[in-house]
């Protein structure tokens, strides 16, 4: 692999990091501001950290007195992680590369909007739930692409298996919070989110740990 190659990607690990540590962060931010109401994990979604109006929605109370936060935070992981996959794509079967970034960028483009345009009026609500089909959706579907894609000589069958489980589990936590929620609709939404947060911390940490073993023994 030649030196481009290689700070390349060692640039998509750390985006991939980087994206996952943004959220979060914005995410326990936002929340832990809330006072009247508090923010229950299980009961309001994520979209509601981005709400600044105070207002009832779906029988929800909700009002996020740092929702710049968490809507500087969507807008960052969008392009954080986007640009990850970017990085990452001498690692993939060339066939079906691009169809890979299609979806890469499509969520990236998702998570943006739902930054730009939070849930508080009907006006934006289109908008939102477009920008939230395509960050969920499209970012679950690239998990699964991602773990098909990635060369088999590169990259180990278990991170592979990983990439594919989660994008699955992504998906049907989707279905079900569309379908049948069980009461928790917000744990469900969080279980078709969280998929992504979690493999962008396991692969941009298993990359960079895999190349300093790699360094070291040569």
């Amino acid at each position: 692999m030649s030196k481009d190659h290689s700070k390349r990607l060692l640039a998509g690990a750390v985006f991939f990091i980087a994206a996952s540590f943004v959220y979060l962060a914005a995410e326990a931010i936002a929340a832990s501001a809330w006072i009247d109401p508090d923010y229950g994990y299980a009961y309001h979604y994520i979209s509601d950290l981005g709400v600044s109006e105070r207002m009832t929605i779906d029988d929800r109370s909700v009002y996020s007195p740092l929702a710049f936060v968490m809507n500087t935070g969507f807008i960052l992981y969008g392009f954080l992680s986007a640009s990850a996959y970017v990085c990452m794509l001498p690692l993939l079967k060339k066939r079906v590369r691009w169809l890979l970034i299609l979806f890469a960028v499509n969520q990236g483009i998702g998570n943006m909007l739902v930054g730009l345009f939070p849930g508080e009026s009907y006006d934006y609500a289109s908008m939102h739930i477009l920008g939230a089909g395509m960050a969920i959706i499209g970012g679950n579907v690239t998990l699964i692409l991602f773990g098909f894609a990635l060369r088999n000589h590169q990259i180990s069958a278990i991170i592979k298996g990983i990439a594919m489980t989660l994008g699955n589990i992504g998906l049907i936590a989707l279905v079900i919070m569309l379908t049948n929620d069980f009461g928790y609709p917000a744990v469900f939404e969080r279980l078709s989110v969280y998929t992504m947060t979690i493999w962008n911390l396991i692969f941009g940490t298993w990359w960079i740990v895999k190349q300093y073993h790699q360094k070291a023994v040569h």
